[in-house]
């Protein structure tokens, strides 16, 4: 095993016994949404700070930094980025789907990623050029030929001008026979699709230029995934679709009188 992959292992599952141990305290939380976010502030924090130690111990001269903070890739440093929770909103509601994740990015290149959900005990991981694997057993996105029978995970920010094309979108692939799923974890649908317990995955943001999901999209194209843009014919909307080359293609002609696929 990668040295740093061992390191982030063993930094995400003392992240996510600290989400645990907070799971069921907030149920005593009274309806008060102040209290709430301040209480889901301090459990992020702890759990950065939880792995942030576990990595510092073993590798002090690199740098540690959390999701949505802008920083300029060095070639001479390596750089390991933290999102400490993905799918708070599930947390305060004590829905059972978020996830912790880890990513490494050395000379520009995301090598290594682990994927963490505390709850079903569930650990994804990846590293450049060898795979993806959950719970040490090797995973593949799904090699699917037809739209019937497929669950897909979408999630679109709301967007006012663009709901109603959305929505005939939506119901051309649900007559097609797709079921849809919004979880509210961007982060562990990228894990599931790589995993092939879901399809595929629509997004109207940009993946590829976030740092919160970039640990998903290591773990989705060792898997076999690509992701593409649908790029809207007459107005500035985009999709991001990930999944497998083939099943991108199905999607794309189905609603090609929408989108231009742009891969």
């Amino acid at each position: 095993m990668h040295p740093m992959l061992n390191i982030a292992i063993r930094a995400i599952r003392k992240g996510g016994n600290i989400i645990i141990q907070n799971y069921d305290a907030q149920k005593f939380i009274k309806d008060d949404h102040e209290k709430k976010q301040y209480f889901i502030k301090q459990v992020m924090h702890k759990t950065y700070q939880v792995i942030s130690e576990i990595i510092y111990k073993y590798y002090p001269s690199h740098i540690i930094i959390k999701k949505n903070i802008n920083y300029i890739l060095n070639d001479k440093k390596i750089l390991w980025i933290i999102n400490e929770l993905d799918g708070k909103k599930n947390f305060i509601k004590n829905f059972p789907h978020f996830c912790i994740s880890i990513a490494v990015i050395i000379k520009k290149n995301t090598e290594i990623s682990v994927i963490y959900d505390p709850i079903k005990n569930d650990l994804f991981t990846s590293v450049r050029g060898q795979g993806s694997q959950l719970n040490g057993y090797r995973t593949r996105c799904t090699n699917i030929n037809t739209l019937s029978d497929v669950i897909i995970s979408i999630h679109l920010n709301s967007q006012k001008i663009y709901s109603k094309l959305y929505l005939e979108i939506y119901k051309t692939l649900v007559l097609s026979g797709i079921s849809f799923r919004c979880t509210g974890s961007v982060l562990l649908d990228l894990a599931y699709v790589s995993s092939g317990k879901v399809d595929c995955l629509i997004v109207n943001y940009n993946l590829l230029n976030s740092t919160n999901f970039i640990a998903g999209q290591l773990q989705a194209r060792e898997s076999g995934c690509l992701t593409s843009n649908l790029q809207e014919k007459n107005v500035d909307c985009v999709l991001n679709i990930t999944s497998s080359p083939k099943f991108i293609k199905l999607i794309a002609e189905k609603i090609r009188k929408y989108y231009i696929l742009q891969i």
